[in-house]
């Protein structure tokens, strides 16, 4: 049996039901006054200290129902545009009815009708090729975009080889642990991505003696490591290719209990997205082998995961890890990614 897709109630489709709903209570309010302007026997209609010829009514209706045509196709692009059609069709339809009765009186209708028609053909395809051009238009910028943040994310990637990847795979588990989190919107999903693959931008500024050093770090090192958040804050705070994309750089290494740092924030104070990043670079940083250590068992970075939560982790995305572990979403994902 064929499954229908349920249809998402949106402010913006009720708004767009409603307006629709406007726009074709307007079309039967001029049809009804066309026909009446139509029945009428001369005489004019007197509006204040002015006289409209009853004649000239029919022409101002039609011109009304033209204008509210071309709304449905400017506001409803293809739906409107076949409603338009069809309307505009049994109009046609009526009106050589008529002239077969050798009603004369309905030629301004028929042109008009024909003004009309025309009108909606030309606004549609005029329409069409806009939004054909502004997709075009988008998809190339999405496409440059991605090859800049690509390249940046080689040179951070390329900086170690313990950590090539590392960029790549944080940006995944960012997504997956975004998704659990019941974010499902794709723009948002690939906007979490492309900050969880910048994330650690500012490792390019880290001298490569203390970013690959094997051995322990001295208090002055370590240091310098913990200024590439600011750092990779500074690189992207002035870039533009989407909204918050120097967050995840600048507060991945905040902690929920406010012992973090850049600049110790906690709970919510922290952006979800550097909130899901903390998770995802921990996970990533356990689970691969680096200079000083090799992986940890899937099991025991769950336990530390789990240990951690309400502390160095917000509980929500903690709790979301686990459910993605348990569900056994990691278990050939980090085999594939070695």
């Amino acid at each position: 049996m064929r499954e229908f897709k349920r249809i998402k109630i949106t402010p913006q489709l009720i708004l767009k039901i409603f307006f629709w709903l406007i726009l074709f209570f307007l079309y039967h309010l001029t049809e009804y006054g066309n026909k009446w302007a139509h029945s009428a026997r001369g005489g004019f209609l007197i509006i204040g200290s002015g006289r409209i010829p009853y004649a000239s009514l029919p022409g101002v209706f039609t011109s009304i129902l033209t204008l509210i045509l071309i709304a449905w196709v400017v506001f409803f692009r293809k739906a409107g545009f076949y409603a338009s059609i069809t309307i505009l069709f049994l109009r046609f339809i009526r009106l050589g009815l008529n002239l077969l009765q050798h009603n004369l009186m309905i030629m301004p209708g028929i042109f008009m009708g024909l003004v009309a028609l025309i009108s909606v053909i030309l606004i549609y395809q005029s329409n069409e090729q806009i939004i054909k051009t502004q997709k075009k238009y988008r998809k190339e910028l999405e496409e440059f975009n991605k090859s800049i943040i690509g390249a940046f994310t080689n040179c951070i990637d390329g900086k170690d080889a313990y950590t090539n990847g590392h960029s790549y795979r944080v940006a995944l588990y960012t997504t997956m642990l975004a998704n659990k989190l019941g974010v499902k919107d794709q723009e948002t999903l690939d906007k979490y991505y492309n900050i969880g693959l910048l994330h650690d931008i500012g490792k390019i500024s880290i001298p490569d003696a203390i970013l690959t050093k094997p051995g322990k770090l001295t208090p002055e090192e370590f240091n310098t490591i913990k200024s590439h958040a600011k750092r990779g804050y500074e690189i992207l705070k002035d870039v533009k290719i989407q909204d918050d994309i120097a967050a995840g750089a600048h507060y991945h290494h905040e902690r929920y209990d406010g012992k973090g740092y850049p600049d110790g924030l906690s709970d919510k104070q922290i952006p979800q997205i550097a909130r899901i990043i903390s998770v995802a670079d921990a996970f990533d940083a356990m689970s691969s082998t680096r200079s000083y250590r090799t992986k940890l068992p899937l099991d025991v970075i769950a336990e530390e995961i789990k240990r951690c939560s309400g502390t160095q982790f917000d509980p929500e995305v903690a709790e979301a890890f686990l459910q993605l572990y348990r569900e056994g979403a990691f278990d050939n994902l980090r085999q594939e990614n070695l």
